[in-house]
């Protein structure tokens, strides 16, 4: 072998390797027997169970049937027509093990305990360490019992997810009653709340065919319609829904929250005007309750179409199989929403401005959108209202103090002012003491001139049927005024007659709290509520 050969058996990785046996096979024959498969017929195709028993007792253990579908349609006027829930047909369940252990732990009370920090995603019983456990059911318990303690996100989900999952321990009537209330006590403090429950509360009342629970987040309903998927669930047949509706009504029909005015809260000052907090929104819901059932027909129920939504239900919650469904709901959706939206929301404003008159406060929200058929209906609403305030402004007894302060309804005369100089100069010389400055202290010259051309004019205004006292109007504004009361003859002024107009009901606002005169056909007109005051109020100061 040559040296190059060697080198090149260097390389050689068979000779390296040790030797194998050669493989070992039976000879073939034809005796040796075949085995073949034949795959067992399915249950569905040799069971003798009927196909209703068999599809029930796929999930028997969790008290639902997992693979039923249901519909119904709701009871009463609303706008959902039909619901059909279809459940999930798969078998496999992720969270199966949540519902076995929140059946475990369902009863099971708690003692108190501190606070202990909890934060997951998506949280369960096996997420929490002992010191989480022992304050989960501590809190629970105290929940419960209508004692809303100390929690954070985690461990309120994680009661939701209980209500959720456990529909036969926790009937569907009591647990939305449960939700609202968490909702209710906790949203200040946990924000994010208002992002998830509206959605979860519309698809429980869904799924278990339950109503709308307005009575229960009446106070924040229009927090909960912003953020649900579909806001016709909470609303409803004016008809149907009621007084206690018309608020729901309002919250998705209106862009203008009426309940963050000024004057309808505590701070604006109710406490002390002839109508209080609660009576300002009864007013405000009747009002609009009335205006509703009017223009129901014509607005809505006509122009409303048939629409179908289908949705997962219980968005970013955890559910079991037994819970787990997709919607489909028919429902009415409002046509020309905007419009309606428009006038509506001017109407809300409108009924707020009768409210501040109410209040005797100068009414400063634009209502130019109005349609003239819902200011008709609003005033008809108003018109006793304002008549019986006024009428008991009227009676009320001024104290006797005030009359101390008024000027005394004697005409001027020349004689009396005398008098009362005269007097004041013998006054003047009796505190004085000293005979020089008695003499420099002489009564001084009364110019008669101007006394006779202070009188005159006097006496030419009160012949005029004008004055310039009466919260700073000028005389060309009092004689627009005596006009419109028909004390004078209509004339022509120098100024337009707008400026008059707006120029007297700027006064009367400051000065009377509200204004008095509106436009007409003819011009300007004093408001038939207000002509006996400015009528009475103009004869006094002309006295």
């Amino acid at each position: 072998m040559s040296i190059g050969s060697d080198k090149d058996d260097f390389w050689d990785i068979e000779k390296l390797l040790p030797k194998r046996g050669g493989a070992r096979l039976s000879p073939f024959s034809a005796e040796d027997a075949v085995v073949t498969y034949a795959p067992k017929e399915r249950e569905s195709q040799t069971s003798t169970r009927p196909p209703e028993e068999r599809k029930l007792s796929l999930d028997m253990t969790r008290g639902v049937a997992a693979t039923e579908d249901s519909s119904y349609i709701p009871s009463g006027a609303g706008l959902i027509r039909k619901v059909t829930v279809r459940k999930f047909i798969d078998k496999y369940d992720f969270y199966e093990s949540f519902r076995k252990s929140a059946l475990l732990y369902f009863d099971c009370g708690g003692t108190a305990c501190d606070f202990a920090q909890f934060y997951s995603y998506m949280p369960q019983y096996a997420h929490l360490t002992p010191s989480q456990k022992s304050y989960y059911l501590y809190w629970r318990s105290e929940v419960r019992c209508g004692r809303y303690i100390r929690t954070d996100y985690s461990y309120l989900y994680l009661y939701v997810y209980e209500i959720l999952n456990l529909p036969d321990k926790i009937p569907p009537e009591e647990g939305i009653c449960l939700l609202c209330r968490v909702w209710r006590e906790y949203r200040s403090k946990l924000p994010r709340l208002d992002m998830y429950f509206p959605i979860w509360i519309e698809d429980y009342c869904l799924v278990h065919g339950l109503s709308a629970p307005t009575e229960h987040i009446s106070d924040f309903i229009f927090e909960a319609i912003s953020a649900a998927p579909l806001k016709e669930f909470y609303l409803g047949d004016i008809s149907e829904m009621g007084l206690s509706g018309t608020e729901a009504l309002l919250a998705y029909l209106s862009d203008y929250d009426w309940r963050k005015g000024k004057f309808a809260s505590a701070e604006g000052g109710l406490s002390t005007s002839t109508i209080n907090r609660e009576s300002y929104k009864s007013h405000m819901i009747r009002a609009m309750y009335l205006l509703l059932s009017e223009i129901w027909d014509k607005r809505i129920s006509e122009n409303a179409k048939t629409t179908v939504a289908v949705r997962d239900a219980f968005p970013n919650t955890l559910c079991t199989h037994s819970v787990k469904c997709k919607l489909e709901i028919e429902y009415l959706a409002l046509t020309g929403a905007d419009e309606l939206r428009r006038d509506v929301t001017a109407a809300v404003r409108y009924t707020e401005n009768k409210l501040r008159a109410l209040l005797g406060v100068k009414s400063r929200l634009a209502t130019k959108e109005l349609p003239d058929e819902y200011r008709v209906i609003i005033d008809r609403y108003f018109a006793g209202l304002i008549r019986e305030e006024q009428e008991k402004r009227k009676a009320e007894q001024r104290p006797a103090y005030e009359s101390l302060y008024e000027a005394p309804d004697t005409v001027m005369s020349f004689t009396g002012a005398d008098e009362i100089e005269r007097i004041s100069w013998t006054t003047t010389a009796r505190l004085v003491a000293d005979s020089a400055e008695e003499d420099e202290c002489a009564e001084p010259p009364v110019a008669a001139e101007a006394v006779e051309h202070t009188a005159a004019a006097t006496e030419s205004n009160a012949a005029d049927g004008t004055a310039t006292d009466i919260f700073g109007l000028g005389a060309e504004e009092m004689s627009y005024l005596m006009a419109l009361l028909g004390k004078t003859e209509i004339k022509s002024f120098d100024t337009p007659e707008d400026t008059l107009a707006e120029r007297i009901n700027d006064a009367f606002a400051e000065g009377f709290g509200d204004i008095i005169l509106e436009p007409s056909p003819e011009g300007y007109r004093i408001i038939d509520d207000y002509m006996e005051d400015v009528e009475e109020l103009i004869c006094r100061r002309l006295k």
